[in-house]
């Protein structure tokens, strides 16, 4: 019988372990709240009291980290519980800051130049969404690198700190594999939105190399970062697709950002370690590209954008580990136990014979159902045993 580091391990090398393991994908509050039996906290409604917006907005802000933290330890926590083998863990910097534009009056500033609502669901759980770039035009980019230089330290310092005390922690329970959040690509875009950023492609390209290189730079340091809490492996990423294809030209993606993934593989295997990456959508046509840059395994695979695991499988063979590709839409937030059961059957089925294949769900939302979560771990270990049966 292996354990989970053994089981992960194995498996991203292409060989079979015992059985095919289990990652979690676990983040929002709401879905470990629900795994420990835990109330939400309404922190959208108590900032909507004019008499404690103020003092919520300045503790969230001084203790940031803190609650970072305390949101990643819950999710393994829920994690270990479930049964899972691995789970991502993550680190990021924002700001509450005062915002008209919302009814909320406030938004969220993070770190790569991006502005988020803060809303609540159904339930009383805080989700948070995209909505626009602080960095509309080349000056105001400018303006917003030299603004931050303190804050790209700290981003850092605490993003090692955050991974490295998980680490510590959890580790001899679980492996926390640890996830850049925000790639090249993204940062890049999000910070001035993807309209004013495909005409600076083509009006100013020098000014775009200007903001790749910057990124890039920034990534590495905080990919190194993750890195010295020695987890075994990290998970990087950028959402180059959408539903129907990729968001960008193959050709033009590589020649913008194609050195800029091959250093980021580089810098993870010259430690000995396993780079996994994450990409929403419809990535077909960016599968070989994965295996040129240098990525051990992709994490997603989303069915709802047309990705099938076979198919997957046969395209880039043993070239990369495949992680995910079961529905958040549907499956695992409504499904029955049969419908969970058939999916965890089929995705083993397609694509762990030979090991390289680790079950997950192809993403996380507050949405996602703990007890479907607990049938999908259940069914892998039931039809998950080596050799495959299926």
């Amino acid at each position: 019988m292996m354990d989970f580091r053994q089981r992960i391990l194995t498996t991203l090398n292409h060989e079979e372990p015992d059985r095919v393991p289990v990652m979690g994908l676990i983040a929002e509050p709401a879905t470990s709240d629900r795994i420990l039996g835990k109330p939400p906290a309404d922190v959208v409604s108590m900032l909507r009291n004019p008499e404690l917006k103020g003092e919520i907005r300045d503790i969230m802000n001084s203790t940031w980290s803190d609650i970072l933290y305390g949101n990643f330890s819950d999710a393994l926590e829920a994690a270990i519980k479930l049964g899972f083998d691995a789970n991502w863990t993550i680190y990021t910097l924002m700001q509450v800051v005062e915002d008209p534009e919302f009814q909320l009056g406030l938004a969220l500033h993070d770190i790569w130049g991006r502005v988020w609502e803060m809303r609540t669901d159904a339930d009383g759980n805080i989700v948070v969404n995209y909505i626009r770039g602080l960095c509309p035009t080349e000056e105001d980019w400018h303006a917003w690198v030299e603004r931050n230089r303190p804050r790209f330290d700290e981003l850092i310092k605490n993003a090692a700190d955050h991974h490295t005390k998980l680490a510590d922690n959890y580790s001899d329970r679980i492996l926390p594999i640890g996830y850049t959040s925000t790639g090249i690509f993204e940062s890049s875009w999000q910070s001035m939105g993807f309209v004013n950023f495909i005409k600076f492609v083509y009006q100013k390209p020098d000014f775009v190399r200007k903001v790749i290189d910057f990124q890039t730079d920034l990534y590495m340091k905080y990919l190194d970062a993750i890195m010295k809490s020695e987890v075994d492996v990290v998970l990087g990423g950028d959402d180059l697709g959408q539903k129907t294809g990729p968001m960008m030209r193959p050709d033009l993606i590589e020649k913008l950002y194609g050195d800029s993934y091959r250093r980021i593989s580089e810098l993870v295997h010259k430690q000995n370690k396993k780079l996994i990456w994450h990409s929403c959508g419809n990535i077909y046509a960016l599968l070989d590209k994965f295996v040129e840059w240098g990525f051990d395994g992709i994490i997603t695979m989303e069915p709802t954008a047309g990705m099938e695991l076979g198919k997957v499988r046969e395209q880039v063979g043993h070239k990369l580990v495949l992680i995910g590709n079961l529905d958040v839409s549907y499956l695992l937030v409504r499904g029955t136990q049969q419908e969970v059961e058939d999916a965890v059957k089929k995705a083993i089925r397609d694509a762990a014979k030979g090991g390289g294949y680790i079950l997950s769900a192809s993403h996380s939302h507050s949405r996602v159902d703990p007890t479907r979560l607990e049938w999908m771990i259940e069914a892998a270990h039931k039809y998950g045993k080596y050799p495959i049966s299926v």
